[in-house]
């Protein structure tokens, strides 16, 4: 490679003193002067005719029904005029250095002339594959190829891209002297070196990978996790990070090593959508579940907006707290999320409407107070104390001589006989108490079952009182 560099630059240096004494000899001025100017004129021409000719000719590969002119001639267009200025200016800079003995200069012009039009060949390529990746993903008019999902367009030009890059760099270690052997062996030990400090970048790299061939989602589409918490529309499946535009608005970067190691659903490529609801009943209306169930399936069957090859179900499934509950379970044919919950309202109010035509009602949650004989509820208007009640405190109120108290009974019964129960308060009264006190305790016990509580009686004041008179 030395031996074929230095026959090129010899080559060279003699083609450009040709040149320059014919030029000398003819206009009768230096050649070193009129080379370089004619070198620059020629490139200001050459460039001019290109600008106008490739730009007409642009112009019309636009609307060639071939996907593939007008990327080649948009990338060639714009370095191309670059790379005939730098040649010529890099041109002429040779032929001066070389009139003024500096030998040295003529090597480096070479190997920068080279190096830049590596560069500009590597800009050239990048403005191809983008151009390629657009006309892939959006064919020409008249063009009957079918267009290329972004997903697969993105991933073959970005390994076009880095199959040019690197071949590129290749070549210009090559030209600058490095040894092809040394940058395998140095590739080798490198990449082993590279791989362990960079392994999660590494990881990220093979997954983006994985995802641009296996396809599980592509951009564009809708997809969430349920292991991690990611939901959103896909905007761009990078080599590091897949950027998601998330429904709250911001975007979400998920590393692609991710996507391995995940489970990611694609509601984007359902072809239903699922209703699934549980409707309650009262209690009361359980006669009406076998006809309220019919009514539902049969208006699930002539909807036209439920998929009829798809399960449809309709049954009481179980007693619940306070409601029969029954399940409607269908599939739509829509799969947009707006118009699917425009067609479930629909179907939930014919429900009710179904519902209400066979006289039943939709269940709430409700409580029922069972409440015993002789308790009620006192509201505006009605008496404070009940007849019974009134009879209960006048029996109270009786003297034992009006109760038919004798001095023949036994022993037990006598003691007893002085002691008044006090049936709404659980409370003794004896007789031989003042008039006062009994009257308070009488004005309590009024008090007490006029807010609704029922007389309870306590403890057997017979068994009390005959235990305490024997002792």
């Amino acid at each position: 490679m030395k031996i074929l560099d230095d026959a090129t630059q010899t080559l060279s240096t003699q083609t450009l003193a040709h040149l320059q004494q014919r030029l000398g000899d003819w206009l009768g001025l230096p050649g070193w002067i009129l080379l370089p100017a004619a070198i620059v004129i020629l490139a200001a021409v050459i460039d001019l005719v290109l600008y106008f000719v490739l730009g007409r000719l642009e112009q019309r590969l636009v609307r060639s029904p071939r996907r593939w002119d007008d990327p080649f001639l948009h990338a060639l267009r714009l370095p191309l005029r670059w790379w005939i200025w730098i040649s010529a200016l890099m041109i002429s800079a040779g032929v001066i250095g070389s009139h003024l003995g500096v030998t040295e200069l003529t090597g480096f012009l070479f190997k920068s002339g080279a190096l830049i039009t590596l560069l500009l060949l590597a800009w050239s390529g990048i403005r191809l594959i983008r151009r390629l990746e657009q006309r892939l993903v959006f064919p020409p008019v008249n063009c009957r190829a079918r267009p290329v999902d972004q997903t697969s367009a993105s991933a073959l030009t970005k390994i076009v891209g880095a199959v040019l890059i690197v071949t590129l760099i290749l070549i210009g270690l090559q030209i600058l002297g490095v040894s092809m052997s040394s940058i395998l062996a140095m590739g080798g030990f490198g990449g082993l070196v590279i791989g362990f400090a960079a392994r999660d970048v590494m990881a990220n790299f093979f997954g983006g990978m994985v995802v641009h061939l296996d396809k599980p989602f592509v951009v564009g589409d809708w997809i969430r996790s349920p292991d991690r918490e990611i939901e959103g529309m896909v905007e761009d499946i990078g080599w590091r990070l897949t950027t998601i535009r998330t429904f709250a608005g911001p975007p979400l970067y998920v590393p692609n090593a991710w996507f391995s190691q995940i489970s990611v659903e694609t509601p984007t490529r359902m072809v239903n959508r699922r209703l699934w609801e549980t409707v309650g009943l009262r209690y009361q209306d359980a006669g009406a579940i076998e006809a309220i169930t019919g009514d539902i399936r049969q208006l699930l069957k002539n909807h036209e907006e439920i998929d009829q090859n798809e399960l449809i179900t309709v049954n009481f499934t179980t007693f619940g707290q306070y409601a029969l509950e029954l399940m409607i379970y269908a599939f739509t044919r829509e799969t947009d999320w707006q118009r699917f919950h425009e067609i479930k309202q629909e179907i939930l109010l014919r429900v009710r409407d179904i519902i209400e035509a066979r006289g039943a009602e939709l269940a709430l949650p409700a409580s029922r107070l069972y409440l015993p004989e002789g308790v009620g509820v006192r509201r505006d208007g009605d008496a404070d104390v009940s007849s019974t009640t009134e009879q209960e405190h006048e029996s109270d109120r009786q003297p034992e001589s009006e109760r038919g108290q004798t001095d023949d009974a036994p022993h037990g019964e006598r003691a007893s006989s002085g002691t008044t129960r006090g049936r709404a308060t659980g409370k003794e009264t004896r007789s031989d108490e003042t008039p006062g006190k009994e009257a308070q305790d009488y004005e309590k016990r009024r008090d007490t079952t006029a807010k609704g509580a029922r007389a309870r009686p306590g403890p057997s004041d017979d068994d009390t009182g005959s235990g305490d008179a024997d002792a």
